[in-house]
Parts: structure tokens; sequence; C-alpha cells
């Protein structure tokens, strides 16, 4: 196993200090001289500096890398670059998700830094901007900028650099390494007497909740800018569980069990285009089945409009998990795994106490294909090949 980690951020620091207590060698690729600095020296743990293309990327992988993406969730480009680099060297891709904080109601959600420039510049009062100093220039474009704007941004020479270029003067930049606790937020608030936080929603592992929870004890408005696109990918836990198993060879296929599911309870939450086809395949097998969503944008038969609740899980034999919400997929899967309910969790295979396979049949014989839950394509094809091949049986 080659194990490569893309990092820049705390939780890659996290995992790289992981990596080093549990005798792991990985090579750790940075983008500035600052990710470096920021880390522990590690035997085993070679870090590499310098921003990264794809083909470069490319250079670096083969069929055995196992490369772990703990870049920022705003970092879209690199992620697109990793991505495309581990399928064309056919490379184990994993991304390092970070959770997304619950958001209070009176946070301001936009979507854009464009947009959030665009609305502080119809507004008056102080602003701590604590989003970095990669677009940073945009937000000279609101009004009166140089006495309005406070930027908290990394104590690195090229960053401090950047915003004299700028044309920011010292008073303006705060520049400090966090995490930061809620009074220091308070403080930083307070001390420039700013009636809006503009901020990224970075998880837990970037203060978020300590950003919103100072905001609404100095009763200044929380900005956020949302996070580019929605991701599927592993917890740090997972992360973890996952490259143990690789090192121990513990990666075993499941086991296709054939059981019966006549009149037994299934729930669906969720009401798209994989809820359907998973429905009606449990309804074929004589299932009872049971669908709830706050939307039903399939339009499915006795859907309950309603959000999920543990409670729901109540008599319940399976559970399929296929929402377009990261955050209550995975609830539903720390319920199921609460109460030893099977449950196959759309977005994550990780997480799925059992694959939904694709079905092949005729009036004799059933088959259920499934892979190790990443090559889908491969399922497809294969299954219409059985399809065609029961059809002459």
């Amino acid at each position: 196993m080659k194990l490569i980690v893309f990092s820049g951020t705390i939780d890659g620091n996290n995992l790289c200090r992981w990596l080093y207590e549990n005798s792991f060698n990985a090579d750790i690729y940075v983008a500035t001289q600052y990710g470096e600095d920021v880390m522990d020296n590690m035997n085993g743990i070679n870090v590499h500096v310098g921003r990264l293309n794809q083909s470069e990327i490319e250079q670096i992988l083969n069929d055995n890398s196992y490369v772990i993406d703990a870049t920022h969730p705003y970092a879209v480009e690199i992620t697109n670059n990793i991505k495309n680099a581990c399928k064309n060297k056919n490379a184990k891709y994993l991304r390092l998700l970070r959770n997304i904080t619950k958001k209070d109601k009176d946070v301001i959600p936009v979507k854009s830094t464009s947009e959030a420039i665009e609305f502080l510049s119809k507004t008056k009062g102080n602003i701590l901007l604590t989003t970095g100093s990669k677009e940073l220039e945009h937000y000279k474009k609101i009004p009166n900028y140089r006495n309005r704007l406070f930027i908290r941004v990394l104590p690195s020479i090229d960053v401090i650099n950047k915003c004299y270029e700028l044309g920011f003067f010292g008073s303006q930049i705060i520049a400090m390494q966090g995490p930061f606790s809620k009074e220091m937020n308070i403080a930083l608030l307070n001390q420039y007497k700013c009636d809006f936080i503009v901020t990224k929603d970075t998880g837990d592992a970037g203060g978020f909740a300590e950003k919103q929870n100072a905001a609404k004890i100095v009763g200044a408005k929380t900005i956020v800018i949302n996070r580019p696109m929605e991701e599927t990918g592993y917890s740090f836990e997972q992360i973890k569980d996952i490259i143990l198993n690789v090192k121990n060879n513990l990666f075993y296929h499941r086991f296709p069990l054939f059981i019966s599911i006549y009149k037994k309870n299934c729930l669906i939450v969720g009401a798209g285009n994989i809820a359907k086809r998973r429905a009606e395949t449990l309804i074929s097998f004589g299932a009872n089945v049971k669908i709830i969503a706050k939307e039903n944008k399939q339009n499915l038969l006795k859907t309950q409009i309603k959000s999920y609740d543990k409670s729901d899980l109540n008599n319940v034999f399976l559970v399929v998990a296929a929402t377009d919400d990261r955050i209550v997929n995975h609830q539903i899967y720390l319920d199921c795994k609460d109460k030893n309910i099977f449950v196959s969790v759309a977005d994550c295979k990780n997480e799925s106490t059992f694959f939904f396979p694709a079905i092949c049949q005729n009036k004799n014989l059933i088959c259920g294909l499934v892979s190790d839950g990443d090559n889908h394509h491969s399922v497809s094809s294969t299954a219409k090949k059985i399809r065609r091949l029961l059809e002459e049986t």
C-alpha cells in the first residue's frame, strides 16, 4: 500500500499525527511552506511542498496507491484534480469529510464571495473577515473597506505581504493561527466593534460554531458562504478503519444472504430517484414499504411528508437512507447501528450494513449482484449480461 495524503488543514494534520502514532509511512502533499511549518516533524511522514496539477498528481500514483484527500472543503479545483488523477491511475480515492455545523436561524447564508460582498456593500458597520486571504482582493469592492474591514489571516510572511500589496493597513490585519475559541472571537468582535463576521462553513475543525456563538453573544450578524459543492466521503474514524483494514488485509467481500422480506416493514427515507428504485424492488418482494421525505420529488405513492425521527425505526426490519442530506443519512446510520437494524446508506458505502443488489431473475432463479460499493458501472453492465442469460434459461 502506497499511502498519500493531500493536506493543509487541521484535519490533515490530525490524520498525519495518527498515521505516525500507528507506524505508517506516508507521503504528505501541502500547497505552501506554511502548511509544512505547522506540522510536527514525524518519522515516516514525508512532507512535500508545492501545488500540483492533475498531470503531476498522476505521476506520483499507481494502482497500489491509497489517496486521502484532506484538503479544505472549499478547495474545489485540487479535489477535482485528485479525483480525476486517481480515476486515471486506478488509485483508491478516500475523501476525508469535514462535518457541516448546524446553523442558527439568524445566520445569513450566501452562495459565494461575490454575494457576500454585494450584501455587505449595502450595510453599515465594521466587518470581521475570517475567510482567509485567497479572495481578499474582491473585498476591496466594499465601500469604505479601509475603515470597515478587519481581516483575520494566517501569520505567514507571504500572506501578510499579500495583504499589504492589496492596500490593507496594518491596523486592519489580524495575523493569527487558529482554531479560535468562542471567547477569542468575542474579544476580537468587541475590540474592533464589528457588526458582522464573515465565515465559511468550516465545520467543527474550522471553528464555525465558535464564530456563530460569539457573534450571537455580542449582537453581530454571521454571514456564512455556503460550501461550493456537496460531497460524499468518510469521517475521520472511518478513514482510520479503512486504512487499518487495508494494513491487516481485512477487506472482505460481503457475504450474499438471501432471506424473505415478505410482509416485513421496510423504511425508505427520501423520495428521489434512488428511493424510487429501492421502493419498487422491495415491494416486488412483498415487503411493507414506508417512505418518508421532506419533499416527494418523484411523486411516490404513500409518501409521508415529514422530517426523519429515530422513532420512525420502531418495528422496522431494514432501512434505506436516500436523502440528499449527508447529515441526515449519517444520523440514520447511527440510529440503525444503535438498534441493530440493517441499513443501506446511499451516499456512504462504509455506513451500509448491507449493499442493495442489482436484481437479475426469471421464473425460477434469482441473482443479486453487488461490488465493493464503488464500481457501480461494472455492476450495471454485468447485470445486463446476466439478465440476458436468464432469459435464455
